[in-house]
């Protein structure tokens, strides 16, 4: 590696000797550089001294590639808001000119007041209680459903009372209104007719007594022309199998007692029992509630023909439970009963008298 030349005290000599004679620049290298007085003692001059300085002192320089300076832009002057002009007292001169217009005011109009902010609802209050009201409301009804009061005893004091809620409440169906203003309907009170001995005996007459039972309302309608009977009853709560739903065998036995009166009525009051019973369960049904059973028996042109002309002692019935509120259909069913006049028409199979078998 050569080693560099250091020649700076030869420029500084040569610069000095041009600034001395007066030549004005001189060219070392590429670069042309000014002329500068020597280190003589200053002399008085009328010049003055920046001129000096700018013909004797070189201006610095450098090797590095110019930098372009983007020129910034002046800042701009903000608009001064118009101060509002004070109204001036008229003069003599003014006065006496009516011909000069008057000046436009210069006022600015005042600013409008801000609207009061509005408050804010306090959502998360509102939701709490929203939110504790139903939870407070659906753990009363699960309590309610699972763990349910215990129905009074039938014949108590209590039980006569929630009986005669129920015959009023009952009494504002519309169905019910419907049938007994119809004067095609008969209509009376479930086992009316029935004995007090056969009373002990009959399941849902006895054992399923009362408001908690099939006793609280059940009230028949009966058309003598069509045959068809319709049964308004309220479901109580000790007739359940899963809680607030009525047991499967309960309505079974509705319906077995329900279609088997449908089969008295077509045999003129005579009895007779059950040979089948098809149950289909649709939906399931609900205590404490009001529901409507309809039973109509095949009449001759609806049986088939190997069935017909034996109405006397075969009836097929047809039966489904529904919803008295909302009219729907929770259980569907058809039954055959045998009995009447008998086989030959011999009444053979005659169970019962026909005036306990008219109305129960």
């Amino acid at each position: 590696m050569i080693p560099r030349i250091r020649q700076h005290h030869c420029l500084v000599r040569l610069l000095g000797q041009a600034c001395g004679s007066g030549s004005g620049s001189v060219a070392v290298g590429a670069f042309p550089l000014r002329a500068f007085q020597t280190a003589a003692p200053r002399q008085q001059s009328n010049e003055p001294a920046p001129a000096i300085r700018s013909q004797c002192y070189p201006r610095p320089f450098s090797t590095s590639r110019p930098r372009h300076q983007v020129p910034r832009p002046p800042p701009q002057e903000q608009p001064s808001e118009p101060l509002p002009s004070t109204p001036s007292t008229p003069s003599a001169s003014d006065s006496d000119s009516d011909s000069a217009p008057a000046a436009p005011s210069t006022q600015t109009p005042a600013a409008e007041p801000k609207p009061a902010p509005k408050p804010k609802s306090n959502y998360r209050l509102i939701s709490a209680a929203i939110f504790l009201l139903l939870g407070s409301l659906g753990g009363t009804s699960l309590r309610v459903l699972i763990a349910p009061p215990e129905p009074p005893i039938p014949g108590s004091e209590a039980d006569g009372y929630t009986i005669e809620l129920l015959h009023e409440q009952a009494e504002k169906l519309p169905i019910v209104k419907q049938l007994t203003a119809d004067p095609a309907w008969q209509s009376w009170d479930a086992y009316n007719t029935l004995s007090a001995e056969h009373k002990a005996q009959h399941i849902a007459a006895g054992a399923l007594a009362g408001s908690r039972g099939f006793g609280g309302f059940q009230r028949v309608f009966y058309n003598p022309q069509t045959g068809e009977l319709i049964s308004v009853i309220f479901f109580g709560a000790a007739i359940v199998g899963w809680p607030g739903v009525v047991h499967g065998g309960a309505l079974a036995t509705l319906l077995d007692e329900s279609c088997g009166r449908a089969a008295f009525k077509q045999w003129g009051g005579l009895s007779g029992m059950t040979a089948s019973l098809k149950l289909q369960y649709v939906k399931a049904t609900l205590s404490n509630g009001f529901y409507v059973l309809r039973v109509k028996p095949r009449s001759e042109d609806e049986l088939d023909e190997s069935e017909r002309g034996k109405r006397h002692y075969k009836a097929l019935v047809d039966a489904t439970i529904e919803d008295a509120v909302t009219g729907r259909t929770t259980v569907i069913a058809e039954a055959l009963f045998v009995g009447g006049h008998g086989k030959n028409g011999l009444g053979k199979l005659k169970l019962a008298g026909k005036d306990e078998n008219l109305q129960f």
